[in-house]
């Protein structure tokens, strides 16, 4: 007869075997979540070569030369150089970034990313296992050394966690007179940091849809603090560039690789087109076209900014 004591020990016993074969099916799982992950960007990597760099690299910059129809100039080259050219991503590679240069582009544009407490050029930031070992991407001194003649660097800031913001001031405090400096995000808390902290930087705010834009118009605060926007060329039109112009902010908008289009914003009076064809970057600027200069800073009204 089996005894009290007996019992307790067939029912740990019972217990430890389920429990073994719970990790058991634990590890199964788990080791066959990291065979398929792998499986799956071995087969990212090979019908999709262009995210799974993106992961690794970056976005490469998606920068070409097409010459220009002449008949589609309707303006004189006055009028064009009176308006930067920003080559989209140039900043992606140093290759691109001196390609860019010898084109004749006013602004370099680098999209900005950390990794590992440093500062890269990347569209998207990496993932947090690929961190600095594997990730390959320039970084962000690199590709500033490689900005040299250039008008202005325009840097997309990707991030606006307190950290990532730190990393961007202690580089641009050290740098900021080298370069005329211009800052885009959709963040209007990072900006105002930047506004803060920053005074010689021109701030745009990120403007990618129309509701962007008509949430910025009943921000005051915002308003106070950037000296104009980066904005989607599509939400562009008569009643929000006459509405930009009204209160002197600058404008900036992307990404136009159409000849049409660019005129069209020429006559919006855009101050800034970025695009990816060379020959749309170096038809505008170089000649007439100055650097923009920030606001003056402003003593914070009561409150906080909210997001856009």
């Amino acid at each position: 007869m089996a005894t009290q004591g007996d019992r307790r020990w067939h029912r740990l016993a019972a217990w430890l075997r389920t429990l073994d074969r719970i990790a058991r099916i634990g590890i199964t799982v788990l080791a066959c979540l990291v065979i398929g992950g792998c499986l799956y960007l071995l087969a990212l990597f090979i019908v999709a070569p262009e995210r799974g760099e993106a992961w690794t690299v970056g976005r490469r910059p998606n920068q070409y030369f097409t010459e220009l129809n002449p008949d589609r100039e309707i303006f004189s080259e006055a009028v064009y150089a009176s308006v930067l050219g920003v080559a989209h991503n140039s900043g992606g590679s140093i290759e691109a970034t001196l390609e860019a240069l010898v084109a004749g582009a006013d602004v370099i544009e680098a999209d900005v990313a950390a990794v590992d407490g440093q500062l890269y050029v990347a569209h998207d930031p990496p993932l947090p296992f690929v961190g600095p070992r594997w990730f390959r991407g320039p970084r962000l001194d690199r590709v500033w050394a490689a900005t040299y003649g250039a008008s202005a660097v325009m840097l997309d800031l990707k991030e606006s966690s307190p950290a990532y913001l730190d990393l961007v001031i202690d580089f641009l405090e050290v740098r900021q007179r080298t370069r005329q400096v211009i800052i885009s995000s959709r963040s209007p808390v990072a900006l105002q940091r930047l506004h803060r902290e920053l005074p010689e930087v021109t701030l745009l705010l990120s403007v990618p849809d129309a509701a962007t834009l008509r949430s910025l118009q009943g921000n005051t605060m915002l308003l106070g603090t950037i000296d104009g926007i980066s904005v989607r060329h599509t939400v562009l039109d008569e009643e929000n560039a006459a509405w930009l112009e009204d209160r002197h902010l600058l404008t900036f908008a992307w990404t136009v690789n159409d000849m049409d289009r660019v005129n069209d914003l020429m006559r919006l009076g855009v101050d800034g087109i970025t695009s990816d064809n060379l020959a749309i970057v170096s038809l505008l600027g170089s000649a007439g076209a100055p650097a923009p200069q920030p606001i003056v800073p402003a003593t914070p009204a009561a409150g906080g900014v909210g997001d856009v």
